[in-house]
């Protein structure tokens, strides 16, 4: 709950420096895991929630597929839409997956 307020927080305070379209989404991941994502200014930049932590802002980067962002300590990685939407969350400091398959909750 704390990490959640905090990326609420977080979101509220970017919103200030410059106008942001902001997009919630809920991904229900393997093992019955869930990661909360927002991602705001177009899709350009997304602030996870997973575990309790907040990773963010991660900043759209290059990806041979898909849509990556990182921010250099972890990655929040989607590929496909609609029905084929999923997604993975990685800590580039250890190269772990943390949270893999994820399906956007609709």
């Amino acid at each position: 709950m704390r990490a959640w307020i905090l990326l609420v927080w977080f979101v509220g305070l970017i919103g200030l420096a410059q106008s942001t379209d902001i997009v919630q989404r809920t991904y229900r991941c393997a093992g019955g895991l869930q990661v909360r994502a927002v991602y705001q200014n177009g899709f350009d930049r997304v602030g996870v929630v997973f575990n309790r932590q907040t990773y963010g802002p991660l900043f759209q980067v290059e990806a041979a597929s898909g849509v990556k962002y990182s921010d250099g300590r972890a990655s929040w990685w989607v590929k496909g839409s609609g029905a084929t939407e999923e997604a993975l969350l990685m800590s580039e400091r250890t190269g772990k997956t943390l949270a893999r398959a994820c399906k956007p909750i609709r």
